[in-house]
């Protein structure tokens, strides 16, 4: 495609194009609707120039980002559950390590969204209040926490130059590129950011301005060879999203397909969340132009035409060059062993149990959790995914599912290879990011609370080799709670969990726990299953907190 735009140089280093808002396109006989071509800014900037955001400090005020389903009603708990796919057996040596860092400092946002991603070289860091931060792999900070929207070169033309809330950012791993999103509220707009190269400090970004037809509320992203696969709530429907990708990547005009599926109503809370998935690794998925497959979660309650508990796979088939021929179709239906949503009274919000307070959290108990991680090998492909649910009792535990299928085999269906329950003890489990890397290793990460213990970030994981529907390795704390939340009840919608594609055996989380101002911190850890700690260029040292770090 030729790039047909202007560049205009500013201040001697940023290169800002004129952004034009897509308020315009059509909607096919298919049901598609094919959006007009959006044009992106071009920044041209070492972000270490950027002016850091201000480190809150007690008195402050704090950026309270809205949540989409509290109309709903709660969930009662089923007396006599008992979930038949908790796991049992035993336990290997706990994971080692690497270090930890406290990657924002407490404040400026409620609830944070904790959400990352690593690359080759970088690992990036996004909280609500349109902050990220870059850091090197060793954990030294290299871009203190800034705002995304100093990514518009300080240009106007968008709402964009105001950005709201829910960070999202994703590694491109088969392009070595980045690419980081919020949304505008007001503007009903997709505000994304795609690195002109691989290093996301110095290679300058495309800033690109989508608006959607409704407020495109908690987008979900995945990666894929053919577009940017985005999901979000545009109440009463879910919008579902592809983006076009080449053009993207090259800072050219681009356009979008969306397509709307009803959410499903029931008498628990609504199915309002779909995953698309998200590419790892270095094999392909199979054949020329594969269909991304989006997976959401059904429980029984939540669906008023059909009472069935399931896992709906969905498949979204995008031509660029015949939109009419782009479908996305409900591909295959499967039946997980049974699960029961965790009870939450006497609001939906009500859920998690924390020391010395009656304040419970929020657990997110009505949907799948992100990321839905995809992972191809030269004969079989995977996704995994996870949900909070009741693991017995009314304890909070985090069923995971693996999707299989052999790609050897033409045309042969997904299967659920793996379905479990963890939850090892009395102590609730939820907010839950799981990934797998290309040997079938799998590590997933929660926050873990109850009347004894604060809020902590802790993590468990499994060999591809190990008996099947186990996470095997002892549990590990990553960081260690001292503090609970007592302003509302909403921990956020996501944490992140992903496989350090430089070296495969070293999978990082990140998350929260609440400081000793009451306010939420953030922090990510690198971790490994084996013995060899500091290989293949890892450092040891733990960052106890912002302070500590190296600018």
């Amino acid at each position: 495609m030729k790039r047909i735009f202007l560049s205009i140089l500013l201040l001697g280093s940023a290169l800002v194009l004129p952004a034009m808002a897509q308020n315009g396109g059509q909607t096919l006989a298919n049901g598609v609707f094919v959006s007009d071509p959006v044009y992106p800014w071009e920044l041209n900037l070492d972000l270490r120039s950027l002016t850091p955001a201000p480190i809150w400090q007690p008195g402050d005020p704090v950026q309270v980002v809205p949540e989409g389903f509290a109309s709903d009603g709660p969930t009662e708990r089923i007396e006599g559950w008992v979930d038949s796919a908790l796991q049992l057996g035993g336990t290997t040596t706990p994971a080692e390590v690497l270090f930890t860092f406290e990657a924002h400092p407490p404040g400026n946002s409620n609830p944070p969204d904790t959400v990352g991603a690593v690359g080759l070289n970088h690992y990036i860091s996004m909280v609500n209040a349109s902050r990220f931060a870059i850091w090197d792999k060793a954990g030294n900070n290299l871009v203190p926490p800034t705002t995304l929207n100093n990514l518009w070169g300080g240009a106007g033309g968008s709402p964009c130059t105001d950005g709201d809330g829910d960070p999202i950012v994703v590694y491109d791993t088969m392009a070595d590129r980045w690419l980081m999103q919020e949304f505008d509220i007001t503007g009903n707009t997709f505000c994304m950011y795609v690195s002109q190269g691989p290093n996301p400090v110095t290679d300058g970004w495309y800033s690109y301005s989508f608006s959607a037809p409704s407020f495109p509320d908690y987008p979900q992203y995945g990666v894929w060879p053919d577009a940017y696969y985005v999901s979000s709530f545009e109440s009463p429907n879910l919008g579902v999203y592809a983006f076009e990708r080449t053009a993207m990547l090259a800072g050219d005009p681009a356009t979008f397909q969306r397509f709307a599926i009803p959410a499903l109503n029931g008498t628990a809370p609504r199915v309002t969340r779909i995953l698309p998935a998200d590419f790892d690794g270095t094999v392909a998925p199979p054949g020329l132009a594969p269909p991304n497959p989006f997976v959401r979660t059904v429980h029984s309650t939540q669906d008023n035409s059909d009472p069935t508990t399931r896992l709906e796979l969905f498949e979204f088939a995008v031509d660029w060059d015949t939109p009419a021929n782009s479908t996305f179709t409900l591909a295959q239906t499967l039946i997980p062993n049974a699960f029961a949503l965790l009870p939450c009274a006497p609001s939906i919000r009500d859920c998690v149990p924390q020391p010395g307070t009656s304040n419970r959290i929020d657990a997110l108990f009505n949907r799948a959790l992100r990321q839905l991680h995809y992972r191809a090998t030269e004969a079989t492909e995977s996704m995994v995914l996870n949900q909070v649910v009741d693991a017995g009792g009314g304890i909070g535990g985090i069923r995971w599912w693996e999707l299989f299928r052999d790609n050897a085999v033409e045309g042969v269906s997904w299967t659920l290879r793996q379905d479990s329950t963890y939850s090892p003890d009395t102590t609730y489990r939820f907010m839950g990011a799981m990934a797998i890397n290309g040997d079938g290793d799998m590590a997933l990460g929660y926050s873990a609370s109850s009347a004894t213990e604060f809020p902590s970030i802790r993590v468990t994981a499994r060999s591809g080799s190990d008996p099947l529907n186990q996470m095997t390795m002892e549990e590990t704390t990553l960081v260690e709670g001292s503090a609970i939340l007592t302003a509302n009840q909403r921990w956020g919608d996501y944490t992140s969990m992903d496989v350090d594609p430089a070296d495969e055996s070293v999978f990082w989380y990140v998350n929260q726990v609440m400081s000793a101002t009451n306010q939420r911190s953030v922090w990510v850890g690198a971790f490994r299953l084996g013995l060899d700690l500091f290989a293949d260029g890892f450092e040891g040292g733990d960052v106890t907190s912002w302070s500590n770090a190296s600018p």
